[in-house]
């Protein structure tokens, strides 16, 4: 009724208009929708003016009719918006495909709906078309069709929603050839398809296939070495023939070859930093830096600066650029020590440099990349540690590759006899070996030793400087008769006050250090001295 109403539409940035349109007071409008979201309005404008009775029956259904018009241009405008996304979508997949090295494929039902001309020109097919339509497996080795079929299978069933094929395909002219296929699900015009991405990996793979023979080669060489090692009393600087010690020389033989992150348990005075020292000896690394750190002494004020190290005039007191651990170490290996102890949120800052081999120094701007190799060493046990919240997952993940247990001294007593001889060298500087009365060997050997070869290394320290051992836990009568009682009046005869105060305060130091197996932050608290102090005084006595 053009002589009653007119009407426009408002649809986001564009308005329609009947001819003899004229907004006036009295109107209806609905809400044009589209795709959930509100993109105009449709409105009805009545030239006459409105009657005071209800608006009645008439009214009503041109409500009902408004809105329905409404909805329908909703519908329109998802349509065609769809159609231009898609078509627009095509355009662009089209133009990436064709500007990708890797092959690009589309199958669906078994066949191929669409290949780019990397794709087709990898398997000798001068032009894509000619692969359209061709079953997929028969691009496939026979050796390899089974597996094929099989990764498409899980995907279908929802038992993986990304496969990776890694086989030997055929070329329409030449030899065979190996690819590296990735492969997805998707919906192509309301059915399931795969998309492939393949990659030609011929040359890699014979190199892998050469590598792999020479791997073999090198084990039957060293076949006969591993054997022998059962045979060993020590390895490198680490001392030891027993069956728990010949598994942990294995695994260093095993470990040192690669670059994958390593972590080393143990109780404090095991022995941790002569594995770690070892791994980076055997390894292609052995002629740069091993770099040792003990993360549980640093602050976590300073933890960055001595990570990372800083540019001059970062802060107050910079007065030159200062190198972190990561530059001290680039291509050789940081020993990180008590990993454990190290704060989530710097475990944070460590896993970008970890991860992707470079950091910013602090007050710098440039990005420093290094390539370090990571070792680290803890009492503790990691996996709890990240249960409880205080590891982070992705970086506990990023370290712990490979893991090292390495035993206490109680679990491995036929060890003791070797360490203390090699002990006893290491003390005669040259000069006449000193001895051990078979009496002392025997306590030492049933001794639990909660302080591992670290406790056993300043006990016999102990007894040659004062002819007496002082063993927690082990009893006055075992010890009284252990001691050489001639060699101690002798030594009586000749003290020195300042020495024996030395060696006095030596031993209460060491005694501490046993009693919270060699934690540092605990000795000192007992000490009632700061840990600046108890650090400066196991310097000094050489109990680092």
């Amino acid at each position: 009724y053009p002589e009653c109403a007119c009407a426009r539409i408002i649809l986001r940035d564009r308005e329609y208009q009947t001819v003899n349109f004229r907004e006036t007071i009295w109107k209806q409008t609905s809400n044009i929708n589209a795709n959930g979201e509100r993109i105009g309005t449709l409105e009805v404008c009545y030239l006459k003016q409105k009657p005071e009775s209800d608006e009645g029956p008439f009214l009503k259904e041109e409500r009902s009719l408004l809105n329905v018009i409404a909805e329908r241009l909703g519908k329109i405008v998802e349509e065609t918006e769809a159609r231009v996304a898609l078509k627009e979508s095509e355009e662009r997949y089209r133009i990436l495909t064709e500007k990708v090295a890797d092959g690009v494929s589309l199958i669906q039902d078994g066949k191929f709906l669409f290949v780019n001309n990397a794709f087709a020109s990898m398997f000798g097919y001068p032009d894509s078309k000619e692969l359209i339509g061709k079953e997929a497996v028969d691009l496939v080795s026979k050796d390899f069709r089974k597996k094929f079929k099989k990764l498409h299978e899980d995907i279908e069933m929802g038992a993986s929603r990304e496969g990776i094929f890694n086989g030997k395909c055929l070329s329409r002219q030449g030899p065979g050839f190996w690819v590296e296929g990735h492969f997805n699900i998707i919906t192509w015009q309301g059915k399931p398809a795969y998309l492939h991405t393949v990659r030609d990996i011929t040359a890699t793979k014979h190199r892998e296939i050469t590598m792999q023979q020479e791997a073999r080669h090198l084990r039957r060489e060293n076949s006969q070495l591993k054997s022998n090692i059962k045979d060993r009393y020590r390895f490198g600087d680490i001392i030891g023939k027993s069956p728990v010690m010949q598994e942990v020389y294995e695994h260093i033989l095993s470990v040192a070859g690669s670059d994958a992150g390593v972590v080393i348990y143990g109780e404090s005075g095991t022995g941790k930093e002569l594995v770690a020292r070892e791994i980076h000896n055997l390894s292609e690394r052995h002629n740069e830096s091993f770099v040792a750190v003990n993360c549980g002494a640093i602050p976590e004020t300073l933890f960055e600066s001595e990570f990372f190290g800083y540019a001059k005039g970062a802060f107050t007191g910079a007065n030159k650029d200062k190198l972190g651990f990561f530059d001290l170490a680039h291509e050789g290996t940081l020993f990180m020590d008590e990993v454990g102890e190290i704060a989530p949120n710097m475990q944070v800052k460590l896993l970008r440099a970890i991860e992707g081999g470079e950091y910013t120094p602090i007050g710098s701007e440039k990005i420093i990349k290094v390539n370090v190799r990571i070792i680290g060493a803890t009492n503790k046990d990691l996996t709890a540690q990240v249960k409880q919240g205080l590891m982070r997952e992705d970086f506990f993940y990023r370290i712990h590759i490979v893991s090292i247990h390495i035993p206490p001294l109680r679990e491995r007593k036929e060890d003791i006899p070797l360490l203390v001889d090699y002990f006893l060298k290491s003390y005669c500087n040259g000069g006449k070996r000193p001895s051990i009365p078979a009496k002392i060997m025997d306590v030492l050997c049933n001794y639990h030793w909660p302080g591992n070869i670290r406790e056993l290394q300043n006990a016999l320290h102990r007894y040659l400087t004062v002819k007496k051992l002082d063993l927690p836990g082990t009893s006055e009568a075992a010890l009284h008769n252990a001691t050489d009682i001639t060699v101690e009046k002798a030594r009586l005869e000749s003290l020195n006050f300042h020495a024996e105060m030395e060696k006095s305060q030596r031993n209460v130091i060491v005694g501490a250090l046993d009693q919270t197996h060699w934690h540092r932050g605990k000795a000192a608290s007992i000490l009632g001295i700061d840990r600046k102090t108890l650090f400066r005084k196991m310097k000094n006595f050489e109990l680092n």
